[in-house]
């Protein structure tokens, strides 16, 4: 391979790592609220020495889940965004040395923030997860793109926008991956369903505009025989039933099985024009519903604060749910034909307004994040720039 074709392959990973980084910065070190401090040693010392004391629980076990998680991305992208030309210990070494630094800053930084903590347990998870992210990158860069290319199905895991949309669907609809069994459990999430008063409802059009888009995604993936993937991924809907923290509605049943059916029995360029149209409108309905209005609360202007302020689990699988919404809309009219930069400003700007009007709409928090996510999502698709 030239040495511009390898620059070629790894250039596109480089942003990206730079905004994974700037996320993992921003989250970290959230809501950047800082004070001095005078302590009888230097931040290095403490963070050296500073080790959970208690007993190894199910809450440490979470913490280091998280964190590990948390870092995973920067040692895939760290491991990619490595030019090949380099050594392999050079490609392992980088990354994982960009995880340490990033870590142990944080962690010295949190020493100031009255709502941090210090943790050396959280320096050790998060190298961990960026040295799983390096094994991952270079699985896939050594071994699984050259297995895909002999079996002419290179494009299935080739980084691609349609791609990136389909891993934050697929985060929205299995996390947090923890199952929880018992009978019992099922029976109860199963008699939520005796009531079926919301299936006609603006739910229903927006788990049906989603599935929509999956169906185009994994079109624009794989290309031909899409039914047969489509099947299996409706066995996600009821995997709800023993996934922890998450429930079963019957918008998710019906809009799902509606998607699945129009997609079978609809000329396919039907749907592809419908699509951007129907998750547009769909969100847009879903930003203003129930339409009750009433007199004025604050607008947020912190962006990510609703997220940071929700339960962790409720709050990363609104951010990608999010985040496939907001992304698909602007791969879907790209796909017609639409510039992404304009569909970009379009979305953004729509999304600053219909969050400016939630604060009449009771029960819901009003911010900026949304009209960022969109400018973010567009920034990942335009250097995942695909056909």
């Amino acid at each position: 391979m030239s040495h511009a074709a390898v620059d070629a392959e790894t250039a596109p990973h480089r942003p990206i790592l730079a905004i994974v980084v700037a996320l993992i910065l921003y989250g970290s070190l959230y809501p950047w609220e800082f004070h001095a401090r005078h302590y009888g040693h230097n931040p290095l010392w403490i963070l050296l020495h500073t080790w959970p004391t208690g007993a190894f629980d199910r809450y440490l076990v979470w913490d280091i889940v998280v964190n590990i998680t948390l870092y995973l991305p920067l040692g895939i992208f760290g491991y990619l965004a490595v030019s090949a030309r380099a050594s392999r210990m050079a490609r392992i070494l980088a990354p994982l040395a960009l995880a340490l630094a990033l870590s142990a800053s944080i962690e010295m930084l949190q020493l100031f923030d009255d709502s941090r903590q210090c943790s050396g347990t959280d320096v050790v998870s998060n190298v961990a997860g960026a040295a799983v992210g390096v094994g991952v990158g270079a699985l896939y860069r050594a071994k699984l793109q050259r297995f895909l290319a002999a079996q002419d199905a290179a494009s299935l895991l080739r980084p691609s926008g349609a791609l990136l949309l389909l891993s934050c669907w697929l985060g929205y609809q299995i996390f947090p991956l923890f199952p929880v069994w018992g009978r019992t459990n099922v029976m109860h999430r199963l008699a939520a369903l005796r009531a079926v008063d919301g299936v006609l409802s603006v739910d229903t059009l927006v788990v049906f505009a989603e599935w929509l888009a999956v169906a185009c995604l994994v079109e624009s993936i794989r290309k031909k025989k899409t039914g047969g993937l489509l099947a299996l991924l409706l066995l996600l809907v009821p995997l709800r039933l023993i996934i922890a923290s998450r429930a079963l509605a019957w918008p998710d049943i019906v809009g799902a099985a509606a998607a699945y059916a129009a997609w079978l029995c609809l000329p396919r360029r039907w749907v592809r024009r419908a699509a951007p149209v129907l998750l547009a409108g769909a969100l847009i309905l879903g930003e203003l519903a129930p339409f009750h209005f009433q007199s004025a609360h604050a607008f947020n202007w912190v962006p990510f604060r609703g997220f940071f302020r929700t339960d962790w689990q409720d709050g990363f699988v609104m951010l990608f749910r999010k985040s496939f919404w907001y992304g698909s809309v602007l791969w879907l009219w790209r796909s017609s034909g639409l510039s992404l930069a304009w569909a970009t400003a379009v979305a953004a700007a729509a999304l600053f307004l219909l969050e400016w009007v939630q604060v009449y709409l009771p029960g819901r928090t009003p911010e900026i994040t949304d009209a960022l996510l969109a400018v973010l999502m567009g920034v990942l698709l335009w250097l995942l720039r695909d056909a």
